[in-house]
């Protein structure tokens, strides 16, 4: 994603924003705070480049929704309001639905953004050239990038098991039956390849003292050093505004 804003940007203004977004999910107040965060949650991401990250967020929270709906809005306590197909529904249930649910879009969009935007090459650049130490800056790519790999990994799993006449689609039996035959094997690969993953670095020199060199650190201009402090201060008031309430 280096051609969008968000990657172009220096890799550690991403993750800043997105880290301050999520904590603002839990900060803002409701009932107008929550809906108005994941509406500039959406915003930010389409402008930058990573809209993509709106879409699969509303795919991954639509569950959420449904349930919270249904939890709070049909069976929820407290007074009753007429639901446009009949019946009624619980006001403050609705209303706390939509709380809960904008908060948990929220996080979830602000997360999948960050990670379009995620660039490894230039966040262990960036790293080095603050001098973190370069096994955590490791660590850190690794998990984000294994999380690609993993989903690839799946797949052809699970393609590869279809070829072999295991159903892996029909009724929730079906499906049921099937996860053995699907995570086992995804799990065994998935530690087979962290092993030989570990002792290739290792024999790179991965936990060696000293410091390394950035090669080629990204630019962190002006623009990126304000968005970052804009955003620390944004969470810091809130953090302030909440606990003084």
């Amino acid at each position: 994603m280096t051609t969008s804003l968000a990657g172009r940007a220096h890799p550690f203004t991403a993750g800043s924003v997105s880290l301050a977004m999520v904590l603002l999910a839990v900060l803002v107040p409701a009932p107008n705070g929550p809906p108005l965060l994941y509406l500039a949650v959406c915003v930010v991401a389409i402008a930058t480049g990573v809209g993509r990250a709106v879409r699969q967020g509303m795919l991954l929270a639509a569950p959420l929704w449904i349930l919270l709906f249904l939890m709070h809005g049909v069976l929820g306590d407290g007074p009753r309001i007429p639901a446009p197909w009949g019946g009624t529904l619980s006001a403050s249930g609705i209303a706390w639905a939509i709380e809960q649910g904008s908060r948990l879009a929220a996080i979830v969009t602000a997360s999948l953004g960050f990670a379009r935007a995620f660039n490894p090459h230039r966040f262990l650049q960036a790293a080095i050239a603050r001098r973190w130490p370069f096994a955590a800056a490791f660590l850190v790519v690794a998990t984000l990038d294994a999380m690609g790999r993993f989903g690839e990994q799946a797949t052809r799993l699970r393609e590869a098991q279809r070829t072999r006449g295991l159903k892996v689609r029909g009724s929730l039996a079906t499906r049921a039956r099937a996860i053995p035959a699907l995570v086992f094997p995804l799990l065994l690969a998935s530690l087979t390849e962290a092993d030989e993953q570990a002792l290739a670095l290792e024999t790179r020199g991965l936990t060696a003292p000293g410091h390394r060199t950035a090669l080629d650190p990204p630019a962190d201009g002006v623009l990126d050093r304000l968005v970052r402090w804009g955003a620390l201060l944004i969470v810091v008031l809130a953090l302030w505004w909440r606990v003084g309430q």
